[in-house]
């Protein structure tokens, strides 16, 4: 019987790897930046047509909420981007979390069978496989995972 289980792949940092997050978390910084650009232009157009004070105070609040979860997401963002020129080369972070899938047979260790499969890569390459059974194991791609988690 196959079951899945989950796989680590854990990079190993390199100034490609430092770069690869930055250009992310830039590109998260600039669509949020357009984001808010365009709620206050939209909300100043929207505010010179409310017709009465009670729903121009709603809408207000509105916004004002909106710009809130904007300067989170930045600061959020920020947060990121320091945590990132922190990363000392050569150090190993959690890159992604993937699924596999392994056989289980009567008689086998479930503890085992369903250790911490773990694939680790520089630059994108893979240097080594660590499947935690001892025998082979098929991966499937599945879900993408944390940015910037130490392993």
């Amino acid at each position: 019987m196959q079951v899945k289980r989950p796989v680590i792949v854990t990079a190993i940092v390199t100034e490609g790897l430092k770069q690869e997050y930055q250009q992310e978390i830039e590109e998260s910084l600039r669509r949020v930046n357009e984001s808010q650009q365009e709620l206050e232009s939209q909300s100043r157009r929207y505010m010179l047509q409310i017709p009465s004070a009670d729903m121009a105070n709603a809408f207000r609040r509105q916004v004002e909420e909106e710009t809130r979860k904007h300067d989170s997401a930045k600061k959020e963002l920020q947060e990121r981007q320091a945590a990132v020129e922190q990363l000392q080369i050569g150090e190993r972070v959690t890159y992604m979390q993937l699924e596999g899938y392994v056989e289980l047979n009567q008689g086998d260790n479930l503890r085992d069978k369903l250790g911490r499969a773990e694939i680790i890569v520089k630059d994108g390459v893979i240097q080594e496989l660590r499947d935690g059974t001892g025998g082979p194991d098929s991966l499937d791609s599945g879900p993408g995972g944390g940015l910037i988690q130490r392993a």
